[in-house]
């Protein structure tokens, strides 16, 4: 009988250290994407489809990077500079679309040359969007030295 509780504790043990494992890589995931940068809760889907992926959206210095939620990679599944993102307008997201654990959410249409998609995010993380693709400097016509 000994022999069965230590076993069952050794079991208990691993999946509780597998469980705080999880926890602290997902953390430590999280702090190395956002490095000091605005990191907003968005979804991705492609156009044409009706499932959404969760993930997370920062904007870098000329680029807007999607991050997924889960795994353990810190490069961005999507990555689209600010100067070819075109960015559609904001429709209010229904309950039965998937997004319930975005409040006040909203789907926009984007185009990026490449293709469409559309994302899903918070009104307020869709106005910051906004405001960062449309302060883009302009791209200069001539060279000067």
């Amino acid at each position: 009988m000994p022999d069965l509780i230590f076993s069952v504790e050794v079991v208990v043990g691993i999946v509780v250290a597998v469980v705080v494992g999880y926890f602290l890589a997902v953390i430590l995931r999280r702090r190395a994407i956002s490095r000091g940068r605005l990191l907003a809760m968005c979804a991705y889907a492609r156009e044409g489809t009706h499932g959404w992926r969760n993930g997370f959206i920062r904007f870098g210095e000329g680029d807007v990077e999607w991050y997924p939620m889960g795994g353990i990679s810190v490069r961005p599944k999507h990555a689209w500079s600010r100067r070819s993102l075109d960015l559609g307008t904001p429709v209010p997201v229904g309950r039965d679309e998937g997004l319930d654990f975005i409040d006040d959410g909203v789907s926009v249409l984007c185009h990026d040359g490449t293709g469409a998609f559309r994302l899903g995010m918070a009104r307020s993380a869709y106005t910051a969007l906004r405001s960062f693709v449309e302060s883009a400097p302009p791209e200069s016509a001539s060279s000067v030295n």
